[in-house]
């Protein structure tokens, strides 16, 4: 063989070679993103991921609002005709895309009623006057994913009618409860669910419950949570399940949460959002102090685990007269001042309540100062 066939050879072989080894590199690669695992991804959690996946938008940082029964007609869904509730639908959800918000937590069970066809609960009063001959829920998740927002079915859990609740110690309570989350992540394409802050009545609300101890209010609230948590995800491990407690935590507590366990340990919760609906300028006696900042400081420094926390923001206080709370008529920045603080104390977003107060006249200042920070 002549230096120059040898040469040839060479060159031929270490080709060869390279190209081997791009096609390990690429096979490699494909099976990682087929499988759905990257390099990012491999190293997070759920606990300590603040961004949320969903079929149709990836939320980062959390701009989220919640939508009560109270807000049905302020939207244009109350009574109307399909067509007329998806164009609504369409338009409020677009309005609030503009005002920043990513994620909607919508009240689909307010009062052990339904705004979908559901085998358990009557159909919910409160948007309809009868029922209707088309699936409200499923229009409203479609509209959300078009718009690019996440959208999570608001429950109250234990809500007989307004001013009564079902005995949470009793093992039906459960049942009903879970059957009902079931129903909904088996039947349309949530992103998750939420519960709000009525677990038991405060004591001196609910006198049927004012001999059940706090001790076993915790184990009954923390049975039903672990056994909702575990429906969701048997469901779907990409679902989340997440509450909102009073923002005063020791009254939280007394209602039955668990918030030291939830915040310490998985099997609980996917994210928290504690209501802090307070400024910093609420008067103690004499004194004023600085509310919001101390309740906010309070529950980041009980989140032992990193939980994703968005914190509860008080909209519907905007513009209004306390004589406690003077922070709400004296500034118009509350809002953005403690998103600002929120941010700096490394929570993962915020949490309007609710929409429709974002677009009442007394909020009018607070909500245009909200706008030129948010956009």
């Amino acid at each position: 063989m002549t230096q120059r066939e040898f040469r040839k050879k060479t060159f031929i072989i270490l080709g060869l070679t390279v190209l081997l080894l791009i096609c390990m590199v690429w096979d490699t690669t494909a099976f990682r993103h087929s499988s759905g695992e990257s390099s990012s991804a491999a190293t997070k959690t759920t606990k300590t991921a603040s961004s949320v996946s969903t079929g149709s938008a990836l939320v980062t940082d959390v701009q989220a609002v919640w939508i009560s029964f109270g807000d049905y007609k302020a939207a244009g869904l109350y009574n109307k005709s399909q067509s007329v509730f998806q164009t609504n639908a369409n338009k409020y959800f677009k309005k609030l895309k503009k005002d920043g918000i990513n994620t909607i937590y919508f009240h689909v069970a307010p009062c052990n009623d339904a705004i979908y066809p559901s085998k358990y609960l009557k159909w919910s009063s409160y948007m309809f006057e009868s029922a209707p001959d088309y699936d409200p829920l499923e229009i409203l998740i479609q509209t959300a994913h078009k718009n690019k927002m996440t959208f999570h079915a608001w429950l109250n859990p234990y809500r007989k009618k307004m001013g009564v609740s079902y005995d949470p110690g009793k093992a039906s309570s459960l049942k009903r409860i879970r059957r009902i989350v079931a129903e909904i992540v088996q039947n349309y394409n949530v992103d998750g669910i939420h519960f709000d802050d009525y677990f038991y009545p405060a004591k001196a609300k609910g006198a049927q419950f004012s001999k059940v101890s706090v001790a076993k209010r915790k184990r009954v609230i923390n049975k039903m949570v672990q056994t909702i948590y575990s429906t969701v995800k048997k469901q779907d491990e990409k679902l989340l399940f997440g509450i909102s407690p009073a923002g005063n935590i020791e009254y939280a507590e007394s209602l039955g949460c668990d918030l030291a366990t939830w915040l310490s340990e998985d099997g609980y919760i996917d994210y928290i959002v504690p209501q802090i609906y307070w400024s910093d300028q609420y008067r103690m006696g004499r004194k004023v102090t600085s509310l919001y900042t101390n309740r906010l400081n309070k529950w980041v420094n009980l989140n032992k685990n990193n939980t994703p926390m968005y914190i509860g923001l008080a909209t519907y206080r905007a513009g209004a007269y306390s004589s406690s709370d003077l922070g709400w008529r004296r500034k118009n920045n509350n809002l953005v001042s403690q998103i600002k603080k929120e941010k700096a104390a490394g929570c993962d977003g915020f949490v309007l309540f609710s929409s429709s107060y974002m677009y009442h006249s007394r909020a009018a200042k607070e909500m245009k100062n909200y706008r030129n920070y948010i956009r």
